[in-house]
């Protein structure tokens, strides 16, 4: 009866030990603690709460943006330890995920207390993450790939600028560029769900002429040709011209009409961009 109980007793410790091991595996989560270092503990977001999204990166790993009990956001890896806080959000969504250069760009837009439209931009490669926190609290952003997808724009409307945040080569930059023919910065909203543009290219308002037709002006009236007396002895000869004059008349009505000059080329849009610069986190730590 002693073995046996003897037995029992080291049974259960190994099952206890094994399902303490499993939860520090999986249950276990490093936070940034402000100065440098991390913080380690209880991931309680991936033991008790809520996944809201994931997406796949690049590489064919997932990361999953969650909730935990206490309502607080962060985006977590598979297989990895170091979770990326999203710490002032009320709520949060993966609103877009492009895959730009060698890095997976995630736009995840949350919400702050005063704050109605707050975007992260993640730039994943592997575990190494750059952070950048923008937006201007109203305004969802339109977002653009480049054709030759190394290179991404974020625009926000600024008045009758843009205001552009361009990612590329593992930068973020700030610049105010002139409005792209087509783009009304007035329109309500701005982006959809997905940060594309909506609405009309460009905004008309009652009474405007805006997409009104102007027809050109009537052309002018021959002038009209004196007609010769009868009787009159000079009248004869340009009675005899008169079908070659009409034949060279209509010869140059027949010709068709000098082609305006062309449109000079619009001018480069020149602009002076400043960095902003990222929280770069290492998940691997």
């Amino acid at each position: 009866m002693t073995t046996y109980k003897n037995f029992a007793s080291a049974h259960w410790r190994t099952l206890i030990a094994g399902v303490a091991a499993g939860v520090l595996l999986t249950g276990c989560a490093m936070t940034p603690n402000g100065r440098g270092g991390v913080l380690m503990g209880l991931d309680t977001a991936e033991l008790f709460g809520t996944p809201i999204s994931t997406f796949r990166l690049r590489d064919g790993t997932e990361g999953t943006l969650r909730k935990d009990p206490q309502g607080k956001y962060s985006i977590k890896l598979s297989q990895a330890f170091r979770v990326v806080p999203l710490a002032n959000a009320i709520t949060a969504r993966v609103a877009r995920v492009e895959n730009v250069g060698e890095r997976t760009v995630v736009i995840v837009e949350t919400q702050e207390r005063g704050c109605a439209y707050r975007y992260e931009v993640l730039a994943f490669q592997g575990t190494d993450v750059l952070q950048w926190t923008v937006g201007n609290c109203k305004d969802r952003p339109r977002v653009d790939v480049a054709a030759d997808g190394k290179s991404l724009n974020i625009d926000f409307p600024n008045y009758s600028r843009l205001s552009r945040m361009i990612y590329t080569d593992n930068r973020l930059l700030n610049a105010s560029v002139a409005v792209p023919p087509g783009v009304d910065t007035r329109a309500q909203p701005f982006a959809d769900d997905a940060l594309r543009g909506t609405g009309p290219a460009i905004a008309t308002t009652p009474g405007s002429d805006s997409g009104r037709v102007i027809p050109a002006p009537p052309a002018a009236a021959p002038a009209p040709v004196a007609t010769p007396k009868m009787g009159s002895r000079a009248s004869a000869k340009p009675r005899r011209q008169e079908p070659a004059a009409r034949a060279a008349t209509s010869a140059v009505l027949s010709q068709p009409a000098p082609r305006a000059a062309a449109a000079a080329p619009a001018a480069p849009m020149i602009f002076q961009a400043e960095e902003i610069k990222p929280v770069v986190i290492d998940l691997r730590k």
